[in-house]
């Protein structure tokens, strides 16, 4: 999970590059990448949204990264201090359709907040959103099953059979009255 949230980590970067390394020859090139982004364009189609060219693609990867020699990625490429941060970018065109089209119409106000909060990795964000995410989740399901004590709404109330009462409290008689027949119940 880690290196699917946080591809910009060493660790991430060595496993995805050897990922898309079919050759095993420590470069990647436009014909091993093209194989995965095949992938990427069916999957654009299918939700309707406009297709990126692959040359494009190869175009935007490499004015991202600069490598030494133009179409070909090494590793070392991928890890320099300048370039480790963005590096995550690369490996969710060819992987993550989602996380790709949300960096092709990124917000310039997030872009602003994550360059305000560098010490931060995509992986501190992505578990400080989920956070988040899951305490916004508990809070809503506490309002949903919170009940005005006053107005008792949300409770359940049903009235009890005669012969459910106990011997000797007036219900099975008749000298009890119907509300002293009622039982209120928790809705949990």
């Amino acid at each position: 999970m880690l290196s699917e949230e946080d591809k910009a980590n060493p660790v991430s970067i060595r496993y995805w590059f050897e990922l898309i390394d079919t050759n095993e020859d420590g470069v990647l090139r436009a014909d091993e990448m093209r194989v995965f982004y095949r992938h990427q364009i069916h999957r654009m189609e299918c939700l309707g949204h406009e297709v990126v060219p692959f040359e494009d693609i190869l175009c935007q990867m490499s004015d991202l990264l600069h490598p030494e020699n133009e179409g070909e990625f090494y590793h070392k490429d991928f890890i320099r201090p300048d370039k480790i941060r963005v590096s995550g970018v690369f490996f969710n065109v060819l992987f993550n359709l989602s996380k790709f089209i949300e960096f092709e119409q990124r917000d310039p106000f997030l872009l602003r907040q994550q360059l305000a909060e560098p010490e931060l990795t995509d992986w501190d964000r992505y578990a400080r959103a989920e956070y988040a995410r899951l305490a916004m989740e508990e809070e809503s399901r506490d309002e949903d099953t919170a009940m005005d004590i006053d107005t008792m709404d949300g409770w359940y109330v049903s009235d009890e059979q005669e012969d459910d009462a106990p011997e000797g409290s007036g219900a099975a008689d008749g000298a009890s009255s119907s509300s002293e027949a009622r039982t209120v119940e928790a809705p949990f």
